[in-house]
């Protein structure tokens, strides 16, 4: 079925072992930066575990320095009090009551799946299905018929039938007819839920003995093998291309896969493979890299290659194996096996939060404390909203801060236990969701709209309840948030604020730098701009020089206040298993 696979895209994210992590790798005066905390902050800027490994060192050591810097400046505005202004901790309360929804779900819903999703991938299954359409929104008497048909092609198989030949008759899936129901490997986390949870029932060799629903329609399905997964293979290749002639058509067959075998022969034969790929590779794009096609997760080559991939042994070569390209050569240099937990779970917990499951699962949770908080929209309220619309316009007709007053937005439209959502709360929250903005304003929409207005109010209300406040992990997320906001004030408070251009400054830089500051003419000849003309690029970049002269010195001074040791050993020690 195609489309059955929704295959997302992997961004590694690791965090070191306990051990590892809490070594002290910089002391700042009486505080102390550990491994754990400068790879959790360097992955932030590089996005995956392998950049981060291939980074040179130069660049995590210029990382580190600009670490200490921001650190230094957060340690001497804390100790200043700084954190007491008001308008901080405005924007920190604010911040907190916005964080605390998002951590919740962390907690109660996204960390238990998490953990299953991670137990399940760490094997991968291959499975087979026969698909027999039946829409979500199917009426009786076709849902009848599609249940009766899946019944008796569990008949048939129940006698002994080929799985393939009884998909090849029955099954709705596009592809059917060239991959006879096989949908190959994949792991949890790669399908939709109710398909996943069938395959892992599974036995190996058994199929499904009542048809499985899904938005898709229904499946019989058939396990065909589960092993433990290999995360990616790192491969190199040689290209040995179809020869065509001016219609396309392949030409030569024979020949060309005879190159690609006398090729192969030499390989296997011990011949040295990055000469071999210099040689005779025909892939221009590999073949600058010495035929490296980097580490290849399952599933991103051609079946043929990537089932080959999979199976050879390290240092092994194979071939040829066609393609649509036409022949390759494939070396095999490294295999990665999945990763911990801990340093999985990032990734794990992106894709989960991008399923439909995750969505059903948040859904859930809400009507849940509804549930138990008594929640009810208030008619009043309801028939409030709708006198003030047009069931047949939408949001995006609407400017929603002229059309209530102050006194409208104090309307309360739903309550529940200690507390109320109000139309205020209503226009706050599409200002930041557009899901609504183009749906007419009917009475149905204006409930869905109350509706996920009162998610963050109702899970507020959880979140205070359950105390996450005090645990350790969400008092870090808002001091991390807290510490930009005092980098912020101090850069503008210590440091622009000192900023301070003449006019003299102006012309003399001018008058240093001239030749950087040119224009074209009407003949398009480059001829020098004016002072004038010149002084939005030379205010800023003197701005720019001002600050760093001034930070530096700031930095400086904060260095013998807070005296800085760094352990190099220790950095060498950072994003290593």
């Amino acid at each position: 079925m195609f489309g059955i696979l929704l295959i997302l895209a992997i961004i590694a994210f690791s965090t070191s072992n306990c051990n590892r992590a809490n070594k002290t790798l910089v002391d700042i005066g009486d505080e102390k930066i550990t491994l754990g905390e400068y790879e959790k902050q360097y992955m932030k800027t590089v996005g995956n575990l392998d950049s981060a490994r291939n980074k040179p060192m130069e660049d995590k050591k210029q990382f580190l320095n600009l670490y200490i810097n921001f650190r230094l400046k957060v340690k001497d505005a804390r100790e200043r009090g700084l954190l007491n202004n008001p308008e901080i901790q405005k924007d920190v309360a604010e911040y907190k009551r916005n964080f605390a929804p998002t951590y919740l779900i962390d907690k109660e819903i996204v960390e238990a799946e998490v953990k299953q999703l991670y137990e399940k991938r760490k094997d991968e299954v291959r499975a087979s299905h026969i698909l027999i359409n039946l829409p979500e929104n199917a009426s009786p008497q076709d849902s009848a018929a599609a249940y009766m048909k899946a019944d008796s092609v569990i008949q048939k198989l129940d006698k002994g039938a080929d799985f393939g030949d009884v998909a090849v008759e029955y099954s709705q899936d596009r592809t059917v007819k060239t991959n006879r129901g096989d949908l190959y490997y994949f792991t949890a986390g790669m399908t939709v839920p109710e398909f996943e949870d069938a395959v892992y029932d599974l036995k190996e060799g058994d199929f499904t003995k009542k048809p499985i629903r899904t938005m898709f329609g229904l499946h019989i399905i058939k396990l065909t093998d589960r092993q433990p997964r290999i995360e990616s293979v790192k491969l190199s290749h040689i290209l040995i291309q179809d020869k065509r002639d001016s219609l396309g058509n392949v030409i030569d067959s024979v020949g060309t896969y005879q190159r690609a075998l006398d090729v192969f022969n030499k390989a296997k034969g011990g011949e040295n493979f990055e000469v071999l790929v210099e040689q005779f590779s025909e892939d221009a794009a590999s073949k600058t890299a010495k035929g490296d096609l980097g580490n290849i997760e399952r599933r991103r080559l051609v079946q043929p290659m990537d089932s080959v991939a999979f199976l050879m042994g390290i240092e092994d070569v194979a071939g040829p194996i066609r393609s649509p390209y036409g022949w390759h050569i494939v070396k095999k240099f490294g295999e990665k096996k999945i990763g911990s937990l801990e340093k999985d779970f990032e990734t794990i917990k992106t894709e989960y939060k991008k399923t439909k499951k995750y969505k059903d699962d948040y859904a859930k949770f809400v009507e849940t404390l509804k549930g138990k908080y008594g929640y009810k929209v208030l008619d009043d309220g309801l028939n409030f909203l709708k006198s003030k619309f047009d069931s047949l316009k939408t949001l995006a007709d609407y400017n929603l801060d002229s059309l209530f007053n102050q006194a409208d937005k104090d309307r309360i439209i739903a309550s529940f236990d200690g507390g109320q959502v109000k139309i205020g709360d209503f226009m706050n929250h599409m200002n930041v969701n557009r899901d609504f903005a183009r749906m007419t304003l009917n009475q149905k929409t204006l409930e869905a709209i109350i509706s996920s207005s009162s998610e963050s109010p109702l899970l507020n209300k959880r979140s205070a309840e359950s105390n996450i406040e005090k645990d350790d992990e969400f008092i870090a997320s808002i001091t991390d948030y807290e510490n930009g906001l005092l980098v912020f004030r101090v850069d503008q408070d210590e440091l622009w604020s000192k900023v301070k251009l003449s006019e003299a400054d102006l012309t003399s830089y001018y008058e240093s730098n001239k030749g950087k500051y040119v224009k074209a003419d009407s003949t398009g000849k480059q001829i020098p701009k004016s002072l004038e003309e010149a002084k939005p690029e030379i205010s800023n970049e003197m701005q720019q020089l001002k600050y760093k002269d001034a930070e530096k010195a700031y930095i400086e001074s904060l260095r013998q206040k807070y005296p800085v040791t760094i352990h190099e050993e220790i950095l060498t020690e950072a994003f290593k298993d």
